[in-house]
């Protein structure tokens, strides 16, 4: 990671970390006791089920569309968001020990079609929420009608009900001061 945010590393490289983080859950599972389930906590951009395309028209296939594949229905993706004006954000830095530094970023007011303007518009900007989407309205076309989520402090184009099952809100995030990059 740090190769790839301080510009020295390979694009392809998101690939096979995709794959890894995968194959890692379908490695503990198979030795796992019937039935058992596991609560995985990652970034939306992992967890995501459909195409990713990040800035630039790289395309990668996230940790999530390889675990939908691999596990069907039984794969469930829960995004976590904020509607907060502020971000923790990754800055790119070779000097850094991870590639990148973080600082607060300001947001823009959420895009139209993003669940963060949903959420803001039904009044339920300050509040915590958990939206279920496996039955999200569309458009006449059969367009999912949330087409935007923030990542971070931009904003990633995907059909939301089709890249998560649910959405949890919270009103803020803040930066852990412990963690010192």
């Amino acid at each position: 990671m740090n190769a790839l945010m301080s510009g020295r590393g390979s694009a392809a490289d998101l690939a096979v970390r995709e794959v890894y983080m995968a194959e890692s859950v379908r490695w503990h599972l198979e030795r796992a006791a019937p039935g058992t389930r596991i609560v995985l906590a990652a970034h939306n951009s992992h967890i995501h089920k459909t195409e990713l395309e990040l800035g630039g028209g790289l395309t990668a296939l996230p940790m999530g569309r390889h675990l939908q594949r691999m596990l069907g229905q039984d794969y469930r993706a829960v995004a976590l968001v904020h509607t907060s004006d502020h971000v923790p954000e990754m800055y790119p830095n070779q000097s850094a020990a991870v590639g990148f530094t973080l600082a607060e970023a300001r947001l823009q007011p959420a895009e139209p079609g993003s669940v963060e303007a949903a959420l803001t518009d039904a009044g339920l900007a300050d509040r915590i929420t958990l939206t279920n989407l496996r039955h999200a309205p569309r458009d006449a076309q059969g367009a999912p009608l949330l087409n935007n989520i923030r990542s971070q402090s931009s904003v990633l184009s995907t059909p939301v009900s089709e890249a998560f099952d649910a959405v949890l809100a919270v009103p803020t995030v803040t930066r852990d001061r412990t963690v010192h990059f």
